[in-house]
């Protein structure tokens, strides 16, 4: 006869439950392990031999051994590894166009001809110089020297003092100057030549060429750089 033990009710606790099946089960071996004693005992005693029927029916006893539940899962971490990107540089190759290659050259085809020698051009003769200016005479050199002589004297006629002094003594006379003028027209250099004998008229005379400091340049013709000349100034009453 087969014995099947289910537990009316499930337990909240699963290792309670086990172990409540676990002292069940010892009970009954228990309990059939001392019947069986005492049967074996009384057949010892009486020295009877019993027959099995055969018939009989045999209590088989199963040992039910519940497994206890298995252990919760472990929960494994999860550590996420942090992979750091290499950051590759990025190497533009220049690429090289292909060059075409270079178209052969024609081959170059020699005609027999006739070598045509030419003349060497005339050699043409250089246009001939422009004649020299012709030289001034004398008469015009003279007119050139004299119109600038006159418009010199009359630009110191036109810085000359009559002294007072003089003007009342009645004092007169003629004061030569001599001085240097330059080929741009500067005056430098003015002295009293030939002085009169009165004092005053020789300084008014040389204040006179000293308030020019530069006339009109020399003349191109007269071909000077620089003319030193003495003029004669005069202070007359009349």
């Amino acid at each position: 006869m087969n014995f099947e033990i289910e537990p009316t009710s499930r337990p909240r606790n699963p290792y309670s439950a086990f172990t409540m099946r676990r002292v069940f089960c010892v009970g009954i071996v228990v309990a059939v392990l001392l019947h069986a004693g005492f049967y074996a005992w009384g057949f010892l005693k009486r020295t009877q031999v019993v027959t099995t029927r055969e018939d009989a029916e045999v209590i088989h006893v199963e040992r039910l051994l519940l497994q206890p539940p298995p252990p919760p899962p472990e929960v494994k971490k999860i550590v996420k590894k942090v992979v750091r990107a290499k950051i590759i540089p990025n190497i533009v190759q220049d690429t090289v166009p292909e060059s075409e290659p270079e178209p052969e050259p024609e081959p170059i085809v020699v005609t027999d001809a006739e070598t045509v020698v030419e003349a060497p051009p005339e050699p043409v003769a250089p246009p001939p110089p422009p004649p020299p200016p012709p030289k001034p005479s004398k008469d015009s050199l003279m007119k050139v020297t004299k119109a600038y002589l006159i418009g010199l004297s009359k630009a110191f006629e036109k810085q000359k003092d009559y002294p007072a002094t003089a003007r009342r003594l009645k004092q007169e006379g003629t004061v030569r100057v001599q001085f240097t003028v330059a080929k741009d027209g500067s005056i430098s250099g003015a002295v009293v030549a030939k002085p009169c004998p009165y004092s005053s008229l020789n300084e008014s005379a040389l204040a006179a060429v000293q308030a020019v400091p530069k006339f009109d340049p020399i003349p191109a013709v007269l071909g000077k750089d620089t003319w030193k000349m003495e003029i004669p100034i005069k202070y007359n009453l009349h």
